[in-house]
């Protein structure tokens, strides 16, 4: 190692081996302080995966409708409804459910997040148990499912994604009450 006027010249000698070291030691606490945050916290740190994937949900569903929107608006004017509303509903959908997905970003939107999806499910395993009782004749095309599975086990997915809403929001109400319960007042007020 050689010193210069402003710079330190190093050789290679023994400089990889301590920034692994380092890298390590810093991966290792990270891994600790995660594992510490789990078992001190088991309640948040669900409530925060629970997000997590409601967000990566929303965002693929609706990224896959706009991406695929000529497919998506098709099978759309196909279901047994009028086209207008099918039409409408081609719009619609995509939007809400990344619009959907971004409520669940941010802390203060979050609440409204688990309400809109809890609403899209119920209002989703309606139409499925609609088509599931030969409502129209028929039951209407796969085409609008977003995963190669069945009818009834969409409906089945459905009421999985309702209860680990409900579950959220009950996490979300309960975490908030003891924080308030928690926090001290600002001056004395």
């Amino acid at each position: 190692m050689e010193r210069s006027e402003k710079y330190i010249q190093y050789d290679g000698t023994g400089a990889n081996s301590v920034q692994k070291i380092s890298l390590y030691n810093w991966l290792g606490s990270k891994f600790t302080g995660v594992v510490s945050y789990i078992r001190n916290h088991p309640q948040e740190f669900f409530l925060q995966v629970l997000t997590f994937v409601f967000i990566c949900l929303w965002i693929f569903v609706g990224s896959k409708k706009v991406f695929t929107y000529a497919e998506f608006r098709a099978s759309m004017i196909r279901q047994p409804f009028a086209d207008q509303y099918g039409i409408v509903l081609s719009y619609i959908l995509p939007a809400v459910e990344l619009a959907t997905g971004i409520l669940f970003i941010f802390e203060g939107t979050k609440r409204l997040g688990f309400w809109f999806t809890t609403f899209l499910m119920l209002v989703f395993s309606g139409y499925v148990i609609l088509a599931l009782r030969d409502t129209w004749g028929s039951i209407p095309c796969d085409c609008i499912l977003e995963f190669p599975i069945s009818w009834k086990a969409h409906l089945w997915v459905n009421g999985l994604i309702s209860i680990a809403c409900i579950v959220g929001l009950l996490l979300d109400w309960k975490i908030r009450k003891s924080f308030k319960t928690t926090r001290k007042p600002i001056l004395g007020l």
